[in-house]
């Protein structure tokens, strides 16, 4: 039975609270707190048991016939929702929100976040030393807008692009495991079954509002406690202020948090670093392997003397993004050396 047959005006209180919910997050798996476990219903309950190869039950709901249901133990979501994100899902949180006990009638419960697989901040399923990247595409007159962040440490990148080479020399290099982009995208030519089966990214066009320049604008001024955009460095970035405005709007409406943490917005120029396309990339057997896709035996596992997740991550962003300007080659060398006297 999928949402569209429900009757209703037939429903229990429970289940008419459970659908307003999901009307709310439509293109979302809602997770449904009951007790110690997350529930699923109905069209959700029927692709969550596929996926996760979990039970199909029936509760009753009010109809004359039993809603489909599924759930999971609260206290071991976050390996469930790390399987479902990696094949592409958005899943909504919906926690109880007052105590049980002094509740008068129905529980009142909120969706607390959602997560994706560009927002996944399960470090039990994330590689510490790699960085979890999402980037945001805006393509406007034969321009690219490209905005990459990694919620878990808070950085936060943007520059832009004039050929499709370049688009995806960037992707190859930050590899997110999501992309958000506006609708001229999708009919820009780059090819998104490529995108989604062979480097496993998810890829989900937003509703244009998302990409107003008054509104990306003041996502970015609003969250920095800036009054131009010239103060972050971004004058000449019209496309990339689509790009870095749509995706901290897109974090924040996930997170549901002011993502204090991201202090910094980074503009760059692609020109600052040597172009490495895909094909170059694997040949090169930089951060893996070319038949095994194994660290070991790369460059990356040779060079990796690193203590810290940190330190991991930097020494990976290094190999990925090689300097070709010599006075920043230099700087850094210099740094190298300081440190090794200490």
């Amino acid at each position: 039975m999928t949402y569209e047959q429900i009757d209703t005006e037939k429903l229990t209180p429970m289940m008419t609270q459970y659908l307003e919910t999901k009307k709310e997050y439509p293109g979302c798996i809602l997770f449904y707190r009951l007790g110690d476990f997350y529930e699923m219903f109905f069209d959700d309950a029927v692709t969550v048991s596929q996926e996760l190869e979990l039970t199909l039950t029936g509760k009753s709901c009010g109809l004359d016939e039993r809603a489909p249901m599924c759930g999971v133990p609260f206290h071991a979501v976050d390996g469930y929702l790390t399987r479902l994100v990696s094949k592409g899902y958005k899943v909504a949180i919906c926690e109880q929100v007052e105590d049980p006990k002094l509740a008068k009638g129905l529980v009142r419960r909120e969706v607390v976040r959602i997560v994706t697989p560009g927002t996944n901040l399960d470090t039990n399923a994330l590689d510490e030393s790699k960085n979890n990247y999402i980037m945001s595409i805006v393509y406007v007159d034969s321009r690219y807008g490209i905005s990459v962040a990694d919620v878990t440490t808070g950085d936060f990148f943007v520059t832009e692009l004039d050929s499709e080479r370049k688009l995806l020399d960037e992707i190859s290099k930050y590899v997110p495991s999501e992309i958000i982009c506006n609708e001229p995208f999708l009919m820009s030519g780059i090819d998104l079954e490529d995108l989604r089966h062979r480097m496993g990214i998810a890829v989900y066009a937003l509703d244009a509002g998302y990409f107003d320049d008054a509104a990306a604008c003041r996502t970015l001024l609003d969250h920095f406690h800036m009054n131009h955009t010239a103060e972050l460095g971004l004058s000449d970035y019209d496309c990339g202020i689509l790009a870095a405005g749509s995706l901290l709007n897109y974090l924040k409406e996930l997170q549901k948090t002011d993502l204090s943490h991201m202090t910094k917005l980074v503009p760059y120029v692609t020109g600052k670093y040597m172009i490495l396309d895909s094909t170059t990339r694997r040949n090169l057997e930089l951060t893996e392997t070319l038949r095994e896709k194994q660290k070991r035996g790369s460059l990356l596992w040779v060079l990796d003397s690193t203590k810290t997740a940190m330190g991991a991550r930097t020494l990976r962003a290094y190999i990925e993004q090689p300097l070709i300007e010599k006075a920043e080659i230099e700087r850094r060398l210099d740094a190298v050396a300081e440190l090794k006297k200490t």
